[in-house]
């Protein structure tokens, strides 16, 4: 994976939500990610948190005035949800995120993928943050029709040192949208193929 790593480090993608750690930058930007393109979300993600720059100013916020931003993006319904999570990790954690997978899955809107970043980039537990376009890759690297994200899961665990974990799924986010991509691969200028089961299939 360290070929990976050098790959990433010439060609990754910039973001504004890559800057930040604290849990509320974070939240906000991996629920408007979900089933969003990245590109999409860079547009609307400063002028939301200059907007509701702090997690009490979107609690206390009418949700209609959330909803407006969620509209250009689509998925209106995360929204609410967003604002519900920021406002129990107030009221019932005292705005500090809590480091507990299963209460993490608990807030609304979180599921597996957003738990396991929020433990990795704000909690500073590294664990894998697979999602479907990781699975890809690691369906075609692998040469297996079928896998499960918590195959993948399972595999960077036995494979990914600890201190590269990280790194290396945010590689995989920009390696999976610039060169294993669902449609066309650009197999001909991919540094990882001469380890990968299915290069002779695309």
């Amino acid at each position: 994976m360290y070929i990976l790593v050098q790959w990433f480090w010439k060609n990754r993608r910039k973001f504004s939500w890559r800057e930040h750690r604290d849990w509320y930058r974070v939240l906000v930007a991996e629920v408007m990610l979900t089933r969003t393109r990245s590109e999409t979300v860079e547009k609307i993600y400063r002028s939301f948190l200059e907007k509701f720059s702090k997690p009490e100013d979107l609690c206390n916020a009418p949700l209609k005035d959330v909803e407006n931003f969620f509209k250009k993006i689509g998925l209106i319904n995360r929204a609410k949800k967003l604002k519900e999570a920021v406002c129990l990790i107030i009221n019932r954690y005292g705005g500090i995120l809590p480091c507990s997978y299963n209460e993490l899955l608990d807030l609304p809107g979180v599921g597996r993928y957003i738990a396991r970043i929020l433990l990795t980039r704000v909690c500073r537990k590294p664990v894998p943050f697979v999602d479907g376009n990781i699975a890809r890759f690691a369906r075609r690297f692998l040469g297996l029709h079928s896998i499960s994200i918590e195959f993948v899961e399972l595999w960077f665990e036995k494979t990914i040192p600890i201190e590269l974990l990280e790194e290396v799924n945010i590689a995989l986010l920009d390696f999976s949208a610039i060169i294993c991509t669902a449609r066309n691969p650009k197999c001909s200028i991919c540094p990882l193929k001469i380890f990968c089961s299915s290069k002779k299939e695309y």
